[in-house]
């Protein structure tokens, strides 16, 4: 990953989230107590807003992190 990339550390994030609902899902076939609904209440629906707004925010830097190397290229006359 080179300095000023973002969509590396985001694609690895996303995919983190997905294997999360993949396992979460699984564990949710054999795990119905009070004790899982109350993880999927404390830890498991905090974390789906919190990395969609993360990614949303990464995507917005990376945009201007893109358009401002492509100023300094421009302006190096490169």
């Amino acid at each position: 990953m080179k300095v000023g990339d973002l969509s590396s550390g985001a694609s690895k994030l996303a995919n983190a989230l997905k294997q999360l609902n993949i396992k979460w899902d699984s564990a949710k076939d054999t795990w119905h107590d009070t004790r899982a609904k109350a993880f999927q209440k404390d830890n498991v629906e905090p974390l789906l807003p919190a990395v969609k707004e993360t990614l949303d925010a990464l995507g917005r830097l990376a945009e201007v992190l893109d358009r401002e190397a492509r100023d300094v290229r421009e302006r190096d006359g490169g």
